[in-house]
């Protein structure tokens, strides 16, 4: 609601009749008109029935299930359908979204290096590893207690 009402608050100086004159009459009011709605939930409620789109239930989802991608940023799959040779786990993330990490490190080595190291990606770290580097070793556990003396 504070991200609503700042927007408010700056397209109202840019449109209010003091500061812009005549022209900026319109403007204010249907902004003014649509801070009214906002505020009040009866008839926010109200104006989301009216304007919900066709086939979509009260809660907002589609009924065929269209809308399940409506949350995920613009560039998700942007990289387009995997190449065909998949091999170890399955992004459903980024803009490799649908590809397995032997796609990716077989097209793109440097994401993986880029990958491994953000905070998505924690369960697949020792898989990117092992993609990164096949001939390492696993890595040992840290020994508890220290020698004695």
């Amino acid at each position: 609601m504070r991200q609503i009402r700042a927007a408010y608050v700056a397209r109202a100086r840019l449109a209010h009749p003091d500061l812009v004159g005549r022209k900026g009459l319109d403007v204010m009011r249907s902004l003014n008109e649509a801070w009214a709605v906002l505020k009040d939930a009866t008839r926010k409620a109200a104006w989301d029935e009216a304007h919900r789109p066709p086939g979509s239930t009260p809660s907002g989802a589609r009924a065929d299930g269209a809308d399940r991608d409506a949350f995920r940023p613009f560039w998700t799959g942007a990289m387009g359908p995997a190449p065909g040779r998949s091999s170890g786990s399955v992004l459903h993330f980024g803009i490799y979204d649908g590809w397995s990490l032997g796609e990716i490190a077989r097209r793109d080595r440097g994401y993986l290096i880029w990958l491994r190291d953000r905070p998505e990606a924690e369960a697949l770290r020792q898989e990117i590893a092992r993609m990164l580097d096949p001939g390492a070793e696993e890595p040992q556990a840290p020994r508890r207690g220290g020698r004695r003396r």
